[in-house]
């Protein structure tokens, strides 16, 4: 599997997201069997999902008007280099700091949401690429940044994907010793979320885009519905923290 990032202009409210995404790969043409990964925050900029944040409470307030759901706030302890108290809420059936709101990597004064419908997203970008370069298997994904519990750093979730199967099912099949499988699966979308974020960058790289080649995936040619990467709150593992 080989995956690279592509550098793109400065992305900006009113830009549109498909002709960014053509200009990034600089007259490279995506091969068959090509997944294309977005950054979610260039999808909500160009979708003017940006506020002008003038304090705090602001802040506070717009993300309790996003989140579905708040848990609580964590304050900043001695051990932490948290610069405020973050806010743990679901939004969009994540776990996800802020309800996805993010200062980083935008103007001062200013905070990117999440993007809306970004399963719509994903779905229009596919059909577009595969009409442009003549695909017949490809798929897209809207990623974003996310961080796992009592793990350090950042890794990626797929916020929508289109073309593959997000998904893979092991329940039934056989480990090494025979046993089966009851309840395994993988989260396909997630791991290749992952594996685009870390070529990606989080600061100064302006490569909110990346294309992977030879992904082991499973194509599709029908939509998905977009909660087909979720699961019932009380089939989840964590159920018990939050239930």
């Amino acid at each position: 599997m080989l995956i690279e990032a592509l550098k793109s202009k400065l992305i900006t409210p009113g830009d549109d997201i498909y002709k960014a995404l053509c200009e990034s790969l600089h007259g490279k043409k995506p091969g068959e069997k090509s997944v294309l990964v977005v950054s979610s925050k260039v999808v909500a900029v160009t979708q003017g999902r940006v506020k002008k944040i003038t304090s705090k409470s602001e802040f506070e307030r717009l993300v309790k008007a996003e989140a579905d759901r708040v848990f609580g706030i964590k304050k900043e302890s001695k051990a932490s280099a948290t610069v405020n108290p973050v806010t743990l809420t679901l939004k969009n059936g994540i776990f996800i700091p802020w309800a996805g709101v993010d200062r980083s990597n935008i103007q001062k004064g200013y905070a990117v949401l999440w993007p809306e419908n970004p399963q719509e997203t994903a779905e229009e970008l596919l059909i577009k690429l595969k009409k442009k370069y003549k695909l017949k298997k490809a798929g897209v994904i809207i990623s974003d940044s996310y961080c796992a519990p009592l793990r350090r750093g950042v890794t990626a979730v797929a916020l929508a994907c289109a073309g593959i199967k997000g998904v893979r099912e092991l329940k039934g099949k056989k480990d090494l010793y025979g046993n089966k499988l009851t309840v395994s699966r993988q989260a396909v979308a997630d791991m290749l979320a992952s594996s685009a974020h870390l070529v990606m960058g989080e600061s100064v790289e302006q490569t909110p885009f990346a294309i992977i080649t030879d992904a082991p995936v499973e194509y599709e040619s029908k939509k998905n519905s977009g909660s087909d990467l979720l699961m019932p709150s009380d089939e989840c593992l964590f159920a018990p923290l939050y239930g």
